[in-house]
């Protein structure tokens, strides 16, 4: 959660995500919610970087289990 108060407009920090596979991939969390009452789970929006553009990223997160799933656009 620390992604959407460091920082500033020009200068945030990116989360990396480890994909199936062992790929990387950093994201700019722009929003993040309770998926339930556990505060364990998280549903989250952003954007990802793909050559000089970024593109939306949506996706679940499991503090507990610290896995999860995302969906590129673009």
């Amino acid at each position: 959660m620390l992604a959407l108060f460091d920082g500033d407009h020009e200068n945030r920090r990116k989360v990396e995500f480890v994909l199936v596979g062992g790929y990387t991939l950093p994201f700019l969390i722009n929003e993040a919610e309770r998926e339930d009452g556990s505060a364990e789970n998280w549903n989250f929006k952003g954007l990802y970087q793909m050559g000089s553009g970024y593109y939306p990223v949506f996706g679940f997160f499991s503090t507990r289990t610290r896995q999860g799933w995302v969906e590129l656009n673009g």
